[in-house]
């Protein structure tokens, strides 16, 4: 595969949440900790993982959402990292699977292993659909493959409300930012960010600092638009189109630079 196309899907993510305050939220710590596993393992062992996940949490000084509380409870109380996700539909988890396509190179592995990833912390239907559609839209794009065409053509395969969710991008595609993300919503849940999300693509895939720019302006939960945003824009583009001249001011960047340089 393309090394810039990868190190873009790869910093991408990671600039969507940092974008705000170049730092990041729970959200891109999480990504930064499978970053490293995947670095070292170079697979994805949902149970080991989930150990290094364990470790990472009880060592967070940061606030936790509800999703990855509920999910340390369950762990706790003996399930399995396969059945230990919560019932969140917060779009969160969406973005942050980056480190897998980073580093796998088969496609069957790699959305089993966003499958596992997701079950980890959100046990949802509607996640995991969502999940899998983006994973599949962002691999496309490391093959130059048109955004628009590839955001409609492969939502059919993911379920009724991924389907949804794109259809409902697409008919408010040419409607003014705050007119069309104010009818999605900007909350957290799939349903409704989500298309928010397809919306951005839509009409910003070829210039991120944009995206990001009226994403923040739109509020709501940001960091998970715009990690799935970037995720696929620099897959599309490579991560020299979408290298910020502020990316050296981010938090852990020396490290960051050392595990995605390939």
């Amino acid at each position: 595969m393309n090394n810039d196309k990868l190190k873009g899907l790869m910093w991408g993510s990671l600039l969507g949440d940092a974008y705000e305050n170049k730092s990041f939220t729970l959200y891109g710590k999480q990504i930064i900790w499978l970053l490293e596993y995947m670095s070292k393992s170079k697979v994805y062992d949902p149970f080991v993982f989930a150990e290094v996940w364990q470790k990472k949490m009880s060592n967070y000084e940061g606030k936790l959402d509800e999703a990855s509380k509920d999910s340390l409870r369950n762990l706790k109380s003996g399930r399995s990292c396969l059945g230990a996700g919560s019932g969140s539909h917060d779009l969160s988890v969406v973005g942050r699977h980056a480190p897998i396509l980073f580093t796998l190179k088969g496609m069957d592995e790699m959305l089993e292993s966003v499958k596992f990833h997701n079950c980890l912390t959100h046990m949802t239907k509607e996640t995991i659909d969502a999940s899998k559609y983006i994973a599949e839209v962002t691999l496309a794009m490391i093959y130059n493959l048109d955004v628009e065409n590839t955001l409609l053509e492969r939502a059919k395969f993911y379920g009724e409300e991924v389907k949804d969710e794109v259809e409902k991008a697409l008919a408010l595609k040419d409607k003014p930012v705050n007119v069309a993300l104010s009818a999605l919503g900007t909350h957290s849940h799939v349903h409704g960010a989500l298309a928010s999300t397809i919306y951005l693509l839509l009409n910003y895939h070829n210039d991120f600092e944009t995206l990001l720019k009226v994403n923040r302006e739109a509020g709501g939960d940001v960091s998970a638009r715009a990690m799935i945003a970037g995720m696929i824009i620099g897959a599309r583009y490579g991560f020299k189109h979408i290298q910020p001249l502020w990316i050296e001011e981010l938090e852990e960047y020396q490290t960051l630079t050392s595990l995605i340089d390939i």
